[in-house]
């Protein structure tokens, strides 16, 4: 059939171009109207309106299926942390920190909240000679995340602080790793702290202590107010005057100002 004959695939090929509602519909469409137009079934000036509408139904199609993603993807937004657990987490964090557990010559490769964590393994492995805690609980006792709490192992098992073992009981699940320190320095800090927290958990309590110079801070000096007046009127003949007194009143050492 020659092209310049008009036929009813054009128009039909229009209906079901402006029904489709997906992609692969409008494809559909697009490749039956092409080989359609190469058989001389559609003529060229027919192909000319539908090749625009074509492209037209596509992005149309494609900004539709975008804002149904948009709408009904939910986002994930965590809740905000109330301000006084956030204070809570951020001294428990500082006190671990500062509890000098570590060595200074280890502490110094780690941030704070790192340190934490460290700090608590450390008190498990002198209570029981291992960690066998989760890592949400490590976490929680750190103050930290659980993300931070995976960084801070894993950074201390590449530099060799602390092993990591799994205790894997199938394919699909295993209980804590067991963890422990291997570090001959660390663990002779540790005993040394070990040893002074004994020493000082023995040590009686009581007033008669007298281990620290400065038990009594008060001040026991009293002090007493001079005044020139007061003494003339007192009836003192010779007050004794402070050196810069005799230099500011013009005396000599032998008694009142000549």
């Amino acid at each position: 059939m020659p092209a310049t004959i008009r036929t009813a695939y054009g128009p039909s090929l229009l209906a079901r171009l402006l029904a489709a509602g997906t992609q692969q519909q409008v494809d559909e469409c697009a490749k039956a109207a092409w080989i359609l137009n190469g058989e001389g079934l559609i003529a060229d000036e027919e192909m000319e309106y539908l090749a625009p509408v074509i492209e037209h139904r596509r992005l149309s199609i494609s900004a539709m299926m975008r804002t149904v993603r948009a709408k009904g993807c939910t986002r994930h937004c965590r809740p905000a942390i109330p301000l006084q657990k956030r204070a809570a987490c951020w001294l428990r964090r500082r006190g671990l920190a500062k509890d000098c557990i570590i060595p200074t010559c280890l502490a110094q490769a780690f941030t704070v909240s790192k340190l934490a964590v460290l700090s608590v393994i450390a008190r498990a492995v002198m209570e029981r000679g291992q960690s066998t805690m989760s890592l949400p609980e490590i976490a929680a006792r750190a103050g930290v995340g659980c993300t931070t709490a995976r960084y801070a192992i894993r950074d201390a098992a590449k530099m060799g602080l602390i092993s990591v073992s799994e205790n894997r009981i199938n394919g699909f699940w295993n209980r804590p790793n067991t963890i422990r320190i291997v570090c001959g320095r660390w663990l002779r800090w540790l005993k040394v702290c070990a040893a002074s927290r004994a020493q000082k958990s023995a040590r009686p309590a009581g007033r008669g202590d007298l281990s620290t110079p400065l038990r009594n801070l008060i001040p026991t000096i009293e002090i007493v107010r001079f005044s020139l007046r007061g003494a003339i009127r007192q009836g003192t003949s010779r007050p004794v005057l402070p050196p810069c007194w005799r230099v500011c009143l013009g005396s000599s050492e032998e008694g009142w100002p000549l």
